[in-house]
């Protein structure tokens, strides 16, 4: 716990040298084909960084990481802050269109990648796009251990680099380019800081972590979203250990969290569904907590409880703005997903967005640390839904209660 208890007191930079150099050879990450220690994971961090280094990346160069669930993947989320690029995050099941235009609208200098996929080779899919892309100059591809078809294999790549030279990589450059479905078709770009987007590792928030409760991680959570990074991080500053189950199949998940004692549990409402179903007469004895990403229906949560013998918890966040809520006992409140986290401001407004009182149902706007710069490249979608208050209009609905919670009901555009 000594990185959580430096939180705040250290820019990220500074935190994650110290956590490097104090590293020990506690389990911190495990996937479905490695187990790696903290020492471990940060020198391959280091490797990975070294060789793109040779391969001529400097600071600002856009990294873009096509990958499902594993240990390059996570690597990744680190590199911003060793070579001052900027990561670009993608979700592999991306159609080939949405792909093409994610790669071309952010830039990528650089694509880390798979050639085997749910059946798919998506470094061949990359090297298609390439002719139409003369920003990209390298794909470099996991499980190939050789350069094929325009790509390099990664782990060649990690094991290429001799020396490492570190940026020095300031919170408020650019730091992260998220891609999501836009309305249109063609994704959009969510541009975070680095400082906005490590916000969630503040004095604030880390006081309401339970120590116990981060020693390992279940991340069922791809890492190219907001909630897998947040996994991720919350291993890194409890001290603990992520899981990466590296799939959904209810029964595999459950298999792996009983083999590694795991200690905290997020999902969505549907995987906790599936996972009583699959559970049997399962228990989970170590688990302390189940997280579900967004409303919780009170028959799910008590369900839960009597199943795994642990606390529920509802988790509210987006990717444009980071974590906003976050409340225990979702039995007891229907529809809650608790109160803002600490340095979060959430209020409820009309048509107008005009704020409305407790009890009155209207969209929710959001005002976070964490919150983006912006819809990357489309000021006037930015403008649609940030004002120059730094409110962000969600599009989700919901009212407070007289109890301060918040409670989320249909989209409300």
């Amino acid at each position: 716990m000594v990185v959580g208890r430096l939180v705040g007191r250290l820019g990220p930079q500074h935190l994650l040298s110290l956590a490097r150099h104090l590293a020990g050879n506690r389990e911190f990450l495990v996937t479905p084909h490695e187990r790696l220690t903290q020492r471990q994971f940060f020198a391959r961090v280091d490797a990975l960084a070294a060789g793109l280094q040779l391969l001529g990346a400097h600071k600002g160069d856009r990294i873009a990481a096509l990958l499902p669930p594993c240990a390059e993947a996570a690597y990744a989320l680190f590199l911003p802050w060793v070579l001052g690029t900027v990561e670009v995050p993608l979700d592999p099941a991306m159609p080939e269109e949405a792909l093409r235009h994610a790669l071309a609208d952010s830039g990528a200098k650089f694509v880390l990648t798979t050639r085997d996929w749910q059946g798919r080779d998506l470094a061949a899919t990359v090297a298609r796009l390439r002719p139409g892309l003369p920003g990209l100059r390298y794909v470099l591809a996991r499980s190939s251990g050789r350069q094929e078809a325009a790509a390099y294999s990664i782990e060649s790549v990690m094991a290429s680099g001799t020396s490492l030279w570190r940026a020095r990589a300031s919170p408020k450059e650019e730091g992260r380019i998220a891609y999501l479905p836009g309305s249109a078709g063609a994704p959009m770009g969510i541009a975070h800081t680095r400082g906005a987007y490590w916000r969630l590792a503040c004095p604030e928030v880390q006081a309401q972590l339970d120590p116990a409760a981060l020693s390992c991680l279940v991340v069922a959570f791809p890492l190219h979203t907001y909630a897998g990074w947040l996994g991720m991080m919350a291993a890194l500053v409890g001290g603990g250990k992520a899981i990466l189950t590296g799939q959904s199949d209810a029964h595999r998940v459950l298999e792996q969290a009983e083999r590694e004692g795991a200690t905290l549990l997020a999902g969505t409402p549907g995987l906790h569904e599936a996972l009583l179903e699959a559970a049997g007469k399962r228990r989970l004895p170590t688990l302390r907590w189940a997280v579900v990403a967004g409303p919780c229906p009170p028959v799910l949560a008590r369900a839960i409880g009597r199943r795994f013998g642990c606390r529920v918890a509802s988790l509210y966040a987006r990717e444009e703005c980071g974590l906003i809520a976050f409340g225990p006992n979702p039995a007891e409140r229907a529809a809650s997903v608790g109160r803002a986290v600490p340095g979060v401001e959430v209020r409820i407004v009309d048509a107008h967005r005009m704020p409305l009182p407790p009890g009155r149902q209207g969209e929710v706007a959001v005002r976070s640390p964490q919150m983006m710069l912006g819809y990357y490249g489309n000021p006037e979608a930015t403008a649609a839904v940030l004002d120059r208050e730094g409110w962000f209009y969600t599009g989700d609905a919901g009212w407070i209660g007289d109890d301060g919670d918040l409670r989320l009901c249909r989209p409300a555009v």
